[in-house]
């Protein structure tokens, strides 16, 4: 969801991002041509059909367990109002962005940038989740592609790490912690079971 721009969360991600800049409302407002998800060349042809300027930063969202920025472009028009053309699903009137001339587009994707919302130590794994799926799907030049091309190994690491994310998530919303039985039923806890796979599988989204 759009969250509150004086959120403890919010306040937490924007040190975090350290764009030096103020985090603004803006509204959104479809282009019939913009396409969801592709809010870069939206905003080039928006660009070259009315003038106006192109604005890297980042949407901030915020949902149960992560708080997380989006890196994002929005349009500038010549009156000096922003204005995001991308569509949203589900649709929103506004999205919460901060500007960052700090960072630019050059064809390749860029990860969120997240925090925890809240204290259970779980969801720093279901962050480093989301970092080891980036890092799987956005290798080479996948990074410029839409079309994501996996080796074997690759597929079934992210297919596990996939599902190992969903498991966690639903534990974490059952109470789980670090420390208790694992979500799996092995009567072990979760650090010494589920908890050092994922670790592995980590290592291995690192050394692909």
């Amino acid at each position: 969801m759009v969250p509150n721009i004086h959120d403890e969360k919010v306040q937490k991600l924007l040190k975090k991002i350290n764009s030096g800049l103020d985090p603004v409302y803006v509204p959104v407002i479809d282009e019939s041509y913009a396409i969801p998800n592709e809010c870069f060349p939206n905003v080039e042809s928006k660009v070259t059909i009315d003038g106006g300027q192109i604005v890297f930063g980042w949407q901030i969202w915020k949902g149960e367990l992560i708080c997380e920025a989006e890196f994002h472009a929005v349009w500038r028009s010549s009156n000096g109002d922003l204005i995001d053309i991308t569509p949203k699903i589900p649709p929103v009137e506004h999205i919460l962005f901060v500007q960052d001339e700090k960072v630019n587009y050059k064809g390749a994707q860029v990860d969120n940038i997240r925090i925890s919302c809240i204290s259970n130590f779980l969801v720093n794994d279901v962050i480093d989740i989301h970092k080891a799926l980036f890092r799987i799907r956005n290798r080479g030049q996948n990074a410029f592609s839409h079309e994501i091309r996996l080796s074997r190994t690759e597929a079934q690491v992210y297919n596990e790490l996939e599902k190992m994310n969903n498991q966690i998530q639903q534990y974490i919303r059952q109470g789980g912690q670090v420390s208790s039985l694992c979500f799996c039923g092995s009567e072990s806890i979760y650090s010494e079971c589920h908890g050092n796979r994922l670790n592995s599988l980590i290592m291995l989204s690192k050394a692909f």
